[in-house]
């Protein structure tokens, strides 16, 4: 009875043993995308800010995206210049075209989030992406550049 019963229990265990390593496979297609970059869809950006989460290293990071008025792509990272390293170095939308920084309180309009001339109380410009079509690429390179901005973040604690 127990030799019948065997190659059943057998061909169970290796259907147990193939689900779990296509369980695993996945979770790892799930992280490749932080591990080379971000892609966002451009057609899914305004002028309202995007808060985008994702996560770098081990380390939650968020970018603010939006187009501005004659539909150019703006990228930042939703840390303070000034602040950084606070816990509490992130931007809020006020939704009247002003964001917030939770630290300081310092208030400023949508106008400067990923521009150059942005200094100070600001979100951090990222100035290094590209835009192919309705597709934007943030490099896994510059998230890990970036990565240690991040380190005292307490936005998703």
């Amino acid at each position: 009875m127990l030799r019948n019963n065997g190659l059943p229990l057998f061909l169970l265990l290796i259907a147990l043993l193939l689900t779990a390593c296509a369980a695993k496979s996945d979770a790892a297609m799930e992280q490749n995308p932080a591990a080379t970059g971000i892609t966002i869809d451009a057609k899914m950006l305004t002028g309202e800010p995007s808060f985008i989460d994702v996560e770098q290293d081990g380390t939650a990071m968020q970018l603010i995206a939006r187009k501005d008025d004659t539909g150019n792509v703006r990228l930042a990272f939703n840390t303070c210049q000034s602040c950084g390293g606070s816990p509490y170095a992130w931007f809020e939308d006020l939704g009247d075209g002003t964001l917030q920084c939770q630290n300081c309180g310092q208030i400023f309009p949508l106008d400067v989030v990923g521009t150059e001339a942005a200094q100070g109380c600001n979100p951090v410009t990222i100035k290094d992406f590209t835009v192919d079509g309705d597709t934007v690429t943030v490099s896994g390179a510059v998230l890990k550049a970036n990565v240690e901005r991040f380190a005292n973040w307490k936005k998703f604690d």
